[in-house]
């Protein structure tokens, strides 16, 4: 056995053993995977038939669809009454897809006739029709085993650490949940700087033909920044019904608030006394301004509840949230608040409340950040910045074993890369950069 070789059945053996699939890689560059056709079709006359593919609207019963398709009344009936055992034909899942293979039918061509009708009703089932040597729609299944396939993504900041993320494929819920996390560790204005490298480990539902089903849960983040690593890990404690982010290298230590609130920002203006920009004269400026583009996302400085969300005259659009007995944040100039936040929602720390505007009175896109301690506004770079969580989770066996595991996993699915010819179809290693 070669030594590449050697490396991918390692890191296939690892990742088995803590009870799920290889890694697979992908980067910003990459491009999705292609669904290999599971139906050997009956011979047809290629120079007639050709592709259609349409989606189902809410609403709409199958025969209807097809009928918009372009198929006759009768046609859209026939294939409708082939499903109709296997598939809810009145009611089909909106934005399901139909993919056809049709040919001119009727006077002129007026309509078309159905060669084949394919679909994915289920995760792990696709139906197939198919027009056979008798003339007639003969029903085909195929079994499309669904398993849980961690998916390795990698990329470098350029700018903002969210948008760095995105551009690399993940999608933006996700993206900012990393940011997130991150911003519990370190200092999202000072600590992160283009040029640092993140690599991300989600774990996604997939099928054996490598189709990714859905974004997947965030299972491992790393970057490493000038100033080092910073690993999390999620980790289920046994016999507790909740998973909680570890810090793999310096244990459970985390931000009572976070010091930068929004992520690839610059501190513009700080607390004290200044010549306001708009108004010509000095007066107290009572928090700090971080420039950053209209729609950045604003994250919760800790946890706590909503306790307003209004427009408030010169700050714009206004969030306050308390996060606990004579603690609080204000974020002033929106452009909006985030899906689900209102006064007396709870929110976490590093979750998305807000997005960067400049509503009120501002000289440009930024976001205007106070802290409150016993409702007198303070210098947030004075506010508490620390705790110590009472347990450490990074001393626990099981999650040392759990994080050896992922470590190996992931250093030996990227030393494997090189190599994809020695995964199934579908479970290869793509890997950019």
């Amino acid at each position: 056995m070669t030594e590449k070789r050697a490396l991918a059945s390692i890191a296939v053996g690892l990742w088995l053993a803590g009870g799920g699939a290889p890694l697979a890689s992908h980067g910003a560059e990459t491009t999705g995977l292609l669904t290999a056709r599971p139906f050997a079709r009956p011979m047809q006359e290629a120079t007639s038939v050709r592709p259609l593919t349409i989606q189902m609207r809410a609403h709409e019963p199958l025969a209807a669809a097809l009928q918009r398709a372009g198929l006759d009344p009768g046609e859209a009936d026939r294939a409708t009454a082939a499903l109709a055992d296997d598939f809810d034909t009145v009611n089909p899942h909106p934005g399901l897809t139909l993919q056809l293979g049709v040919s001119p039918s009727g006077a002129g061509g007026s309509h078309l006739r159905l060669a084949s009708l394919e679909l994915t009703p289920r995760d792990d089932e696709r139906l197939g029709l198919f027009r056979e040597a008798d003339g007639a729609l003969h029903l085909r299944r195929v079994q499309t085993p669904v398993f849980n396939a961690p998916t390795l993504t990698r990329g470098v900041v350029r700018g903002s650490l969210y948008l760095s993320i995105v551009e690399a494929g993940v999608s933006p819920d996700q993206a900012a949940k990393v940011v997130g996390l991150f911003g519990r560790r370190l200092d999202l204005a000072r600590d992160i700087e283009s040029g640092d490298r993140f690599r991300l480990v989600f774990e996604q539902r997939r099928r054996a033909t490598g189709e990714v089903l859905d974004a997947g849960e965030l299972l491992y983040a790393e970057i490493v920044t000038r100033g080092g690593r910073a690993r999390l890990y999620r980790y289920q404690p046994p016999g507790s019904s909740k998973a909680e982010w570890v810090d793999g290298d310096s244990g459970p230590r985390v931000r009572a608030l976070l010091r930068t609130p929004v992520d690839g920002a610059r501190l513009t203006s700080g607390f004290g006394m200044r010549l306001h920009p708009l108004l010509g004269f000095t007066r107290m400026h009572e928090g700090v301004d971080f420039g950053a583009p209209v729609g950045t996302p604003v994250l919760a400085a800790g946890d706590g509840v909503i306790e307003e969300a209004r427009w408030d005259g010169g700050y714009g659009r206004w969030l306050k949230i308390r996060h606990g007995p004579g603690l609080e944040t204000g974020y002033g100039h929106l452009s909006a608040w985030a899906r689900g936040v209102a006064p007396g929602a709870t929110v976490r720390q590093g979750q998305v409340v807000a997005y960067v505007g400049a509503t009120g009175l501002a000289t440009g896109p930024h976001l205007h950040y106070e802290v409150f301690k016993e409702g007198q506004r303070i210098d947030p770079r004075t506010a508490p910045q620390a705790t110590i969580a009472s347990r450490d989770p990074a001393l626990d066996p099981d999650f040392r074993a759990r994080r050896a595991v992922v470590d190996a996993a992931v250093a030996s699915i990227a030393a494997a890369c090189a190599v994809p010819s020695l995964f199934p179809p579908g479970q290869e290693p793509r890997c950019v950069g």
